[in-house]
């Protein structure tokens, strides 16, 4: 589905979501019924609890969740117990040889060996009820390995006949509690109990982990090929339909082309579908690849499923048709293809997630629907072809409904995106402009505080300029005194310059007179 342009108003979105929609519609509907509920239902046989018949299942009550070849085993587990099933036809050449080293092994008393038997440590009784030993030594084919098992030397032991006898299927600390006479040595009893539950313990966990790993490779290899084989058969058919549909929908509305044939005119359709079909053929080998990990991840799924709980076999069609759109979701949304935003990919991962859950749904209903169809009289005898194709077409229809809700709201979220990426540059912009504002005022308080500094620079200047006016003062009317001190002091001297001269005029007369 493509993802609308950006700056597209909100009408012409909708309007291509609606065209988007009627065609989804159609392709959704035609996978769902070529796909889960065609290929799906006709390919597989799917069972409850699944390929592999499980320790949980098997101790069931019912047979319901067992698989074919392992319920002559579960008829075999529940059986009235019978000895002779149990003992070997070679059991007393083993008790002779138990007993030939002539000691007790519970009492740790040197006895003969005829007054001795060979115990079960483990009694046959239980182990016969043991249903973990039936399913995976597979006694509905042959009781031969749990006799083999049951009667090997690690489960045998020699004891007295009147302990033997007393204690029959009763384990060993029953009857030292109920017997203390018999002198069972406590020490001696544990560790052959000890030695008989691992003998017991190993050659079942062993028989088992080969059978159901042996199991799950067979049914999952089984399980991997036909999905596989359902996935790229679904793409292609897919392609197929549509195209057709497609292209016979193109023919009827525009007719015929001038100086064509009708036959012409399908031929060259027909061959243009061919072609649109032999383009889907990579998708279709990666389709195979995926199909065949999904089947083989979901038969093993399945089994580990059904070692907790029972599935029954509708789960199991959701398991096996649910994990491949759970698989290409996550990856879709974690991993998102080439070109594609995180949030188109989360878009189109809740899209495939949204079909994977309306398919499941359908699944549920599936049998409700076979059964409400066939109480109808006119269409019960064909409601199991009906019921896939009715499903089909309502889970492909909501399907189509949710991608179309689903791409609604990623479009209303990218408007919101788009609103507040509008407001948030607005708001930069406005946070721009008061930063400056603030940063011009900011200047302007620095320069009036410049301002008033150089005020008080000049102050103090013009009180220094006063300061220095008064003491110019000060100094010229000193000048002026001393320049009058100084003048008459002149005027004193030259007086007395005269007198000096005059007086020496004086003395040269008065000299030259003599």
């Amino acid at each position: 589905m493509n993802y609308p342009i950006v700056h597209q108003s909100a009408a012409t979105t909708k309007q291509q979501r609606l065209e988007a929609l009627f065609a989804d519609c159609q392709k959704q509907v035609i996978s769902q019924i070529i796909g889960p509920f065609g290929l799906s239902l006709a390919m597989f046989e799917d069972r409850n609890g699944g390929n592999v018949t499980t320790l949980h299942n098997f101790s069931r009550d019912d047979d319901g969740f067992i698989a074919e070849k392992d319920k002559a085993s579960y008829t075999q587990s529940r059986k009235e117990y019978d000895r002779e099933d149990y003992e070997l036809s070679n059991f007393n050449e083993k008790s002779q040889k138990v007993r030939s080293r002539g000691i007790d092994d519970y009492t740790g008393q040197a006895l003969s060996s005829d007054s001795m038997d060979a115990d079960h440590i483990t009694s046959l009784k239980t182990i016969s009820t043991n249903k973990k030993a039936h399913l995976a030594l597979e006694t509905g084919k042959s009781l031969d390995a749990l006799k083999e098992m049951a009667n090997d030397d690690a489960n045998l032991a020699a004891t007295s006949k009147s302990i033997n006898r007393s204690k029959r299927e009763q384990s060993l600390q029953d009857v030292q509690k109920r017997r203390p006479d018999f002198g069972i040595d406590p020490e001696r009893a544990a560790a052959l109990q000890q030695r008989s539950d691992e003998h017991i313990n190993t050659t079942i966990n062993t028989a088992l982990i080969k059978k159901q790993s042996s199991e799950l490779l067979t049914t999952g290899m089984d399980q991997a090929q036909k999905m596989g084989v359902r996935q790229a058969l679904g793409i292609l058919l897919t392609e197929l339909v549509n195209g057709l549909f497609n292209e016979f929908k193109t023919l009827i509305k525009h007719g015929i082309q001038a100086g064509k044939t009708l036959f012409d005119e399908i031929r060259e359709r027909f061959a243009k579908v061919i072609e649109s079909v032999i383009k889907k053929i990579p998708d279709a080998v990666a389709g195979f690849f995926e199909g065949g990990i999904s089947g083989f991840m979901s038969n093993l799924l399945t089994f580990l499923l059904n070692n907790v709980l029972s599935t029954a076999k509708r789960f199991v069609t959701m398991i096996r048709d649910g994990l491949l759109g759970l698989w290409k979701a996550f990856k879709t949304i974690f991993f998102p293809p080439k070109g594609m935003t995180k949030q188109q990919a989360l878009q189109e991962g809740l899209k495939i997630l949204g079909t994977v859950i309306i398919t499941s749904i359908g699944f549920l209903l599936n049998e409700t629907v076979n059964a409400f169809m066939a109480t109808m009289p006119f269409l019960g005898p064909f409601a199991d072809v009906l019921t896939p194709v009715l499903t089909g077409i309502i889970t492909g229809l909501l399907s189509a409904l949710l991608a179309y809700q689903i791409d609604r709201y990623f479009d209303s979220v990218r408007q919101d995106e788009i609103f507040m990426d509008e407001l948030m540059t607005d708001a930069k912009r406005r946070d721009a402009f008061a930063n400056q504002l603030a940063a011009l005022t900011e200047i302007s308080l620095v320069n009036i505080e410049n301002y008033n500094q150089s005020i008080v620079l000049y102050q103090n200047i013009g009180h220094n300029l006063a300061g220095a006016g008064k003491s110019a003062a000060y100094t010229l009317a000193s000048l002026e005194q001393t320049v009058t001190e100084t003048r008459e002091q002149v005027q004193k001297s030259h007086k007395a310059i005269r007198f000096i001269n005059e007086s020496q005029i004086e003395i040269e007369r008065f000299l030259k007179n003599l």
